[in-house]
């Protein structure tokens, strides 16, 4: 059985991030993740720039992943950050600015639910009309919420009242 990662999310996984570069968002996101899990802010930080090292994780279509397996966690942790700016620096592998980071903080021990998750979110979230969606929403983390939890991953016109 295949698991979504908005079975993780809640209104409290949803932040608007204000910085304009890839330090200050990762670093606002790592801020949080690190208040949810309870885990050391230091060990995350490390954990994460160490994987944006090796590879960037911004996938494209404005679109980050970054993502962290750690050992201390019973589940894991999503966190979705809406930029209010374009993220210029983040390096995405199709040049463009990153709008929207979904921060995987994961258990180690469970490979196969990891890789899922990142397909959950590559599958919902590649769609440009969702992206546009979560972005016209900004200022509503409760109507991004809807539309992340939305079965279909592409928005349904009636439903955006």
């Amino acid at each position: 059985m295949k698991i979504a990662f908005t079975k993780f999310i809640t209104k409290e996984s949803i932040f608007i991030l204000n910085g304009t570069t890839k330090y200050e968002v990762l670093n606002a996101l790592i801020t949080a993740a690190a208040k949810q899990t309870k885990l050391s802010r230091d060990t995350i930080m490390r954990l994460a720039w160490h994987r944006e090292k090796m590879m960037t994780t911004g996938v494209g279509f404005s679109l980050a992943l970054p993502h962290i397996r750690i050992n201390d966690i019973p589940e894991p942790v999503i966190l979705v950050g809406i930029c209010k700016n374009p993220i210029e620096d983040y390096e995405s592998q199709d040049e463009q600015p990153i709008r929207v980071i979904v921060f995987i903080v994961a258990p180690d021990q469970n490979q196969e639910l990891y890789l899922q998750l990142l397909g959950s979110i590559s599958r919902k979230l590649r769609h440009p009309e969702v992206i546009r969606e979560l972005l016209d929403n900004i200022t509503r983390p409760s109507k991004i919420l809807r539309l992340l939890k939305q079965r279909n991953g592409i928005p349904d016109n009636k439903n955006n009242q």
